[in-house]
Protein backbone atom coordinates (compact mmCIF):
# COMPACT_ATOMS: atom_id res chain seq x y z
CA UNK A 1 0.00 0.00 0.00
CA UNK A 2 1.63 3.64 -0.79
CA UNK A 3 0.41 5.41 2.13
CA UNK A 4 -1.61 8.82 1.35
CA UNK A 5 -1.47 10.10 5.14
CA UNK A 6 0.39 10.74 7.83
CA UNK A 7 -2.85 10.24 9.82
CA UNK A 8 -6.00 8.69 9.97
CA UNK A 9 -8.89 10.37 12.44
CA UNK A 10 -11.79 8.75 12.93
CA UNK A 11 -13.86 11.82 14.31
CA UNK A 12 -17.85 10.18 14.58
CA UNK A 13 -19.51 9.27 17.60
CA UNK A 14 -19.16 6.30 18.90
CA UNK A 15 -21.13 3.31 17.82
CA UNK A 16 -20.76 4.16 13.83
CA UNK A 17 -18.41 0.82 13.06
CA UNK A 18 -15.28 2.54 15.17
CA UNK A 19 -14.55 -1.04 15.39
CA UNK A 20 -14.40 -2.24 12.19
CA UNK A 21 -12.27 1.04 11.19
CA UNK A 22 -10.18 0.06 13.78
CA UNK A 23 -9.49 -3.18 12.21
CA UNK A 24 -9.64 -2.22 8.83
CA UNK A 25 -6.67 0.26 9.87
CA UNK A 26 -4.66 -2.82 10.91
CA UNK A 27 -5.34 -4.86 7.93
CA UNK A 28 -3.87 -2.20 5.82
CA UNK A 29 -0.57 -2.73 7.99
CA UNK A 30 -0.90 0.52 10.29
CA UNK A 31 -0.58 1.22 13.28
CA UNK A 32 -4.06 1.90 14.83
CA UNK A 33 -5.60 3.03 18.09
CA UNK A 34 -9.28 2.43 18.92
CA UNK A 35 -9.70 4.03 22.32
CA UNK A 36 -11.09 7.54 23.97
CA UNK A 37 -7.24 9.10 24.46
CA UNK A 38 -5.18 9.33 21.38
CA UNK A 39 -1.72 9.65 21.78
CA UNK A 40 -0.90 10.90 18.49
CA UNK A 41 2.48 10.59 18.37
CA UNK A 42 2.58 6.91 19.01
CA UNK A 43 0.12 5.66 16.33
CA UNK A 44 -1.12 6.53 12.75
CA UNK A 45 -4.81 5.59 13.16
CA UNK A 46 -7.31 6.82 15.62
CA UNK A 47 -11.31 5.69 15.98
CA UNK A 48 -13.32 5.42 18.54
CA UNK A 49 -14.58 8.30 20.51
CA UNK A 50 -13.72 11.14 17.94
CA UNK A 51 -15.92 13.27 19.18
CA UNK A 52 -13.88 13.69 22.60
CA UNK A 53 -10.92 14.86 20.62
CA UNK A 54 -10.31 18.23 19.54
CA UNK A 55 -10.24 18.13 15.38
CA UNK A 56 -9.20 21.33 14.67
CA UNK A 57 -5.90 21.17 16.70
CA UNK A 58 -5.52 17.69 15.28
CA UNK A 59 -5.35 19.61 11.78
CA UNK A 60 -3.27 22.57 12.94
CA UNK A 61 -0.34 19.84 13.97
CA UNK A 62 -0.92 17.12 11.07
CA UNK A 63 -0.97 18.98 7.89
CA UNK A 64 -0.50 15.88 6.04
CA UNK A 65 -3.96 13.83 7.64
CA UNK A 66 -7.32 12.67 7.00
CA UNK A 67 -10.22 13.12 8.92
CA UNK A 68 -13.43 10.18 8.62
CA UNK A 69 -16.52 11.44 9.66
CA UNK A 70 -18.33 8.43 9.72
CA UNK A 71 -22.34 8.54 10.07
CA UNK A 72 -25.55 6.31 10.41
CA UNK A 73 -28.96 6.87 10.61
CA UNK A 74 -30.22 8.72 13.93
CA UNK A 75 -32.45 5.89 14.73
CA UNK A 76 -30.27 3.32 14.55
CA UNK A 77 -27.15 4.86 16.30
CA UNK A 78 -29.95 6.10 19.02
CA UNK A 79 -30.96 2.40 19.59
CA UNK A 80 -27.31 1.27 19.31
CA UNK A 81 -26.42 3.31 22.40
CA UNK A 82 -28.67 2.47 24.40
CA UNK A 83 -28.52 -1.28 23.88
CA UNK A 84 -24.80 -0.45 25.16
CA UNK A 85 -25.58 1.17 28.07
CA UNK A 86 -28.14 -2.03 29.11
CA UNK A 87 -25.18 -4.85 28.28
CA UNK A 88 -23.41 -2.63 30.60
CA UNK A 89 -23.69 -4.64 34.05
CA UNK A 90 -22.41 -1.12 36.04
CA UNK A 91 -25.80 1.11 36.23
CA UNK A 92 -26.12 3.60 36.12
CA UNK A 93 -24.33 4.60 33.62
CA UNK A 94 -23.80 7.03 30.32
CA UNK A 95 -25.82 5.60 28.03
CA UNK A 96 -28.27 3.96 31.10
CA UNK A 97 -30.63 4.47 32.27
CA UNK A 98 -32.50 4.94 28.55
CA UNK A 99 -34.60 7.86 29.04
CA UNK A 100 -36.60 10.42 26.65
CA UNK A 101 -34.15 13.35 28.28
CA UNK A 102 -30.94 11.76 27.47
CA UNK A 103 -32.79 11.00 23.80
CA UNK A 104 -32.72 14.77 23.21
CA UNK A 105 -29.60 15.16 24.56
CA UNK A 106 -28.16 12.84 22.27
CA UNK A 107 -29.51 14.21 19.18
CA UNK A 108 -28.95 17.63 20.19
CA UNK A 109 -25.22 16.96 20.29
CA UNK A 110 -25.38 15.12 17.50
CA UNK A 111 -26.80 17.69 15.18
CA UNK A 112 -24.59 20.88 16.70
CA UNK A 113 -21.51 18.20 16.56
CA UNK A 114 -22.09 17.69 12.77
CA UNK A 115 -22.67 21.24 12.51
CA UNK A 116 -19.52 22.58 13.42
CA UNK A 117 -17.56 20.19 12.01
CA UNK A 118 -18.87 20.60 8.21
CA UNK A 119 -18.76 24.17 8.83
CA UNK A 120 -15.05 24.03 9.58
CA UNK A 121 -14.02 21.57 6.76
CA UNK A 122 -16.09 23.81 3.95
CA UNK A 123 -12.71 25.46 3.38
CA UNK A 124 -11.00 22.29 3.66
CA UNK A 125 -13.23 19.32 2.19
CA UNK A 126 -10.19 17.69 0.76
CA UNK A 127 -9.23 17.03 4.24
CA UNK A 128 -12.62 14.83 5.08
CA UNK A 129 -14.11 11.92 3.72
CA UNK A 130 -17.73 11.19 5.27
CA UNK A 131 -19.27 7.54 4.86
CA UNK A 132 -22.66 6.08 5.69
CA UNK A 133 -22.06 3.01 7.85
CA UNK A 134 -25.84 1.79 6.64
CA UNK A 135 -25.04 2.03 3.00
CA UNK A 136 -23.89 -0.80 1.43
CA UNK A 137 -20.48 -0.59 -0.31
CA UNK A 138 -19.11 2.20 2.08
CA UNK A 139 -16.20 0.16 3.16
CA UNK A 140 -14.77 -0.34 -0.12
CA UNK A 141 -15.67 3.41 -1.19
CA UNK A 142 -13.30 3.85 1.86
CA UNK A 143 -10.66 2.04 0.64
CA UNK A 144 -10.84 3.49 -2.44
CA UNK A 145 -10.34 7.07 -1.38
CA UNK A 146 -7.75 5.61 0.65
CA UNK A 147 -5.20 4.13 -1.34
CA UNK A 148 -6.12 0.62 0.82
CA UNK A 149 -5.20 -2.27 -0.88
CA UNK A 150 -7.38 -5.00 1.87
CA UNK A 151 -10.76 -4.25 2.15
CA UNK A 152 -12.45 -7.71 2.82
CA UNK A 153 -13.48 -6.43 7.10
CA UNK A 154 -16.55 -7.65 7.38
CA UNK A 155 -18.57 -5.34 10.48
CA UNK A 156 -16.56 -6.03 14.11
CA UNK A 157 -19.04 -6.21 17.16
CA UNK A 158 -22.24 -6.57 16.17
CA UNK A 159 -24.07 -7.37 19.06
CA UNK A 160 -27.30 -9.59 17.56
CA UNK A 161 -30.87 -8.30 18.21
CA UNK A 162 -33.72 -10.27 19.39
CA UNK A 163 -37.05 -8.70 18.36
CA UNK A 164 -38.64 -10.35 21.71
CA UNK A 165 -36.28 -8.67 23.81
CA UNK A 166 -38.55 -6.48 26.24
CA UNK A 167 -35.54 -4.01 26.75
CA UNK A 168 -34.76 -4.00 23.24
CA UNK A 169 -38.47 -3.15 22.24
CA UNK A 170 -38.63 -0.86 25.03
CA UNK A 171 -35.36 1.14 24.16
CA UNK A 172 -37.01 1.20 20.19
CA UNK A 173 -40.64 2.72 21.30
CA UNK A 174 -38.82 5.51 23.21
CA UNK A 175 -36.63 6.58 20.16
CA UNK A 176 -39.31 6.21 17.48
CA UNK A 177 -41.28 8.06 20.35
CA UNK A 178 -39.24 10.83 20.51
CA UNK A 179 -37.94 11.36 17.01
CA UNK A 180 -41.74 11.48 16.13
CA UNK A 181 -42.49 13.93 19.09
CA UNK A 182 -39.57 16.35 17.09
CA UNK A 183 -40.83 15.67 13.99
CA UNK A 184 -36.99 14.38 13.51
CA UNK A 185 -36.20 12.05 10.06
CA UNK A 186 -34.93 8.85 11.32
CA UNK A 187 -32.99 8.21 8.73
CA UNK A 188 -31.89 11.51 8.62
CA UNK A 189 -27.46 10.96 8.28
CA UNK A 190 -26.14 14.57 9.07
CA UNK A 191 -28.74 16.79 10.47
CA UNK A 192 -31.85 15.98 11.51
CA UNK A 193 -34.84 18.16 10.14
CA UNK A 194 -33.18 20.45 8.02
CA UNK A 195 -33.22 19.20 4.32
CA UNK A 196 -31.96 22.59 2.79
CA UNK A 197 -28.71 22.64 5.20
CA UNK A 198 -28.50 19.19 4.26
CA UNK A 199 -28.65 19.57 0.43
CA UNK A 200 -26.04 23.15 1.06
CA UNK A 201 -22.98 20.79 2.98
CA UNK A 202 -23.89 17.53 0.35
CA UNK A 203 -23.05 19.66 -2.49
CA UNK A 204 -19.81 20.63 -1.42
CA UNK A 205 -17.84 17.18 -0.59
CA UNK A 206 -17.21 13.85 -2.80
CA UNK A 207 -18.98 11.97 -0.54
CA UNK A 208 -21.01 8.41 -0.16
CA UNK A 209 -24.05 9.62 2.02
Amino acid sequence: MNKLYDKYFVIGFNKTATTTLHSLFLKNNLKSYHGMRWKTDEYECFSDNGNKNNYKNLDAKYENSIFILNVRYLDKWLISRFKHGERVKKKPNWASPYTRERCIEWINLRENYHLEILDYFSERPKKMIIVNIEREGWLNYLCSQLNFSTNNIKSRNVHETIDENPEHKKICELVNATIEEFNFDKKSILFSNNETLLNKYLSIYNNYI
